[in-house]
């Protein structure tokens, strides 16, 4: 079922629902989609949970490649994330490829040094 909760500010806070499983974010009615998400072991890129991944590519520690499974419809997405090694938290960046429709490169950083490889924490977000 898709929830779909619009904070207008004429309207305030609106909650719709259908069959997609989707979940849907608009602000003054436009709308903004969790694209993708997935929590993975860095050292293996085995995914504990995620959707439309369908798999973690680790070239070398804390850079990915996360693979969606059904491309998304432009390059023009939001990629967010944490990264945890050691009881040291890393944040994730977009940094080491280009989004592709297909794929987002990622690397996991603190203090511009490129991270270990601890479970990671990564959501794609767009229209």
């Amino acid at each position: 079922m898709t929830t779909t909760i619009n904070a207008s500010t004429s309207s305030g806070l609106v909650n719709t629902a259908d069959t997609s499983g989707i979940i849907k974010l608009q602000s003054n009615g436009v709308t903004t989609n969790a694209l993708a998400w997935a929590r993975f072991v860095g050292s293996t890129a085995t995914i504990s949970s995620s959707y439309n991944v369908s798999s973690i590519t680790r070239s070398s520690a804390g850079n990915y490649l996360v693979n969606f499974a059904t491309a998304v419809s432009d390059t023009n997405y939001a990629v967010a994330g944490v990264g945890d090694a050691a009881s040291t938290y890393y944040l994730l960046t977009s940094k080491i490829s280009a989004n592709t429709t297909s794929s987002a490169g990622l690397q996991l950083i603190n203090a511009a040094t490129v991270a270990g490889d601890g479970v990671v924490s990564v959501v794609v977000f767009g229209n």
